[in-house]
């Protein structure tokens, strides 16, 4: 009997999309153009979390000393600063960074500074999680023999901004498409329960119950988001795969998860997305329109 259900309940949702095919194509359309943005939305702002992160481990924290600190202040400073956001520190004395500078300098003459060196002792920091850079330095500025403490994230900060805004940008841009998508599937089922309201009539009378007339109209909401997620999956999968083919420099620097599975798990996201739209799209429609196309 389960089966006999099954086997009507598809060939109803097909009947139905049959007869609105001009509906039933525009719904998928814009399933598919909602979820490819999204899709694409998902991929740079996963991208350039990857971007960041990279940079940011690339960076070190260098707090420089007093020129007079005494070696137990220094001893002192140095436990001070092993807390547990630190995963390496490393003291260079200031006669250990002149020779480096001899070494990556060595075109300026350095010799007038072995005897009287300006330069401050060292300490080489790095962290966990680069989130933490900007806490970690303002904890060392309050480091008493801690004159300043340097570090080149200014392009970091730019990624960590530009990152913000797409994520802010791809959830607005959610809650547009994903309106757009519920108010065409919603329209389209609600076009198709106009459409066939004598044989839901008819259904009623002869003691259907509720959720039998209503799982073909679901089922239809689904293959709507289930057919514009695979094709919007689809032709961005094509996509990534070229990328990841190409050789470009800049493609790799730009994209740094070309490689990795993060298309998988797009693909997947986009088909989980556009069943649930689906869903609550026919849903939503079937709650409103189904009693009063009945009995019409």
């Amino acid at each position: 009997m389960s089966f006999e259900f099954f086997s009507f309940w598809i060939r109803e949702t097909l009947s139905n999309i049959a007869r609105n095919r001009l509906m039933s194509l525009l719904a998928v359309t814009t399933v598919t153009v909602g979820l490819f943005i999204l899709g694409a939305f998902f991929l740079t702002v996963t991208n350039l979390s990857a971007a960041v992160d990279r940079e940011t481990h690339n960076l070190d924290l260098v707090a420089f000393l007093e020129p007079n600190v005494s070696a137990q202040r220094r001893k002192d400073i140095y436990n001070a600063v092993h807390i547990k956001q630190v995963s390496d520190l490393q003291f260079a004395s200031k006669g250990q960074v002149l020779k480096e500078m001899q070494k990556t300098m060595p075109e300026i003459p350095m010799e007038d500074f072995v005897r009287d060196n300006p330069l401050s002792d060292e300490l080489r920091i790095k962290l966990h999680d680069p989130q933490d850079i900007f806490a970690v330095q303002k904890y060392l500025d309050g480091i008493k023999g801690v004159i300043k403490v340097r570090r080149d994230d200014e392009p970091v900060r730019r990624l960590l901004n530009i990152n913000s805004f797409l994520a802010i940008a791809g959830a607005i841009s959610l809650l547009i498409l994903g309106m757009a998508i519920l108010l065409i599937i919603h329209n389209a089922i609600r076009l198709t329960i106009y459409a066939r309201r004598k044989e839901i009539r008819i259904m009623e009378l002869v003691g259907a119950t509720a959720w039998f007339i209503r799982i073909p109209f679901l089922l239809e909401g689904i293959i709507y988001g289930l057919a514009g997620a695979a094709i919007a999956a689809t032709a961005l999968g094509a996509i990534w795969t070229a990328l990841a083919r190409t050789n470009l420099d800049i493609a790799k620097s730009l994209l740094p998860l070309l490689q990795s599975g993060i298309m998988t798990k797009c693909a997947l996201l986009m088909l989980v997305v556009g069943i649930v739209f689906g869903l609550i799209g026919s849903f939503a429609s079937l709650n409103r329109s189904l009693g009063k196309a009945a009995h019409l």
